[in-house]
């Protein structure tokens, strides 16, 4: 997939994520099924916390050549990338001291957010095809991903959370 078609469908998720912001309060955006379950806003900020400070950094990384040249794909990685998208399946990620989403967020605030993100991932579109396919970047599940690959892997992981989104609108009814 090229990265403009990328770009197109990444703007067209994050619009319908602005969307939805429009339908929730602040303790909507709070609330949680369990307490070892996230909120609607702690997916959110999981989700620009991640474009922000993993995926996008790794295409930085490989802009500026701090990336491992010729190294692979992981298995899981390959499938992932052959299939364009993850599994429809729930990942259930080990709670870490060093990341929890924060769970205090107003509509606005996560609007604004994303509006950045779109931004940036406009910014970075047409930096890609000046950065070698050889740099790539380690993910600790995927293997080593391209600037590309993490760029779409930005897209495809706010495709995924949509099922996630979907069970959490059910539980606060919105």
């Amino acid at each position: 997939m090229d990265t403009k078609t990328i770009l197109h469908h990444f703007e067209e998720t994050a619009a319908f994520y602005m969307k939805e912001l429009d339908r929730y309060s602040a303790e909507a955006l709070a609330k949680k099924p369990t307490d070892d379950e996230w909120s609607i806003g702690q997916m959110y900020d999981h989700l620009l916390h991640s474009a922000n400070h993993m995926q996008l950094k790794a295409v930085e990384a490989c802009a500026l050549g701090q990336g491992t040249v010729g190294a692979e794909k992981s298995e899981a990685g390959a499938h992932i990338f052959a299939l364009g998208q993850f599994p429809p399946i729930q990942i259930k990620v080990p709670a870490s001291a060093q990341y929890a989403p924060s769970n205090e967020h107003t509509p606005e605030e996560l609007k604004q957010r994303l509006q950045a993100l779109v931004e940036k991932m406009r910014e970075v579109e047409p930096t890609l095809s000046a950065i070698s396919p050889e740099q790539r970047f380690s993910h600790p599940r995927l293997g080593h991903l391209s600037a590309v690959e993490w760029y779409q892997l930005v897209a495809m992981h706010f495709n995924h959370h949509l099922r996630q989104k979907e069970r959490l609108d059910q539980f606060v009814g919105a």
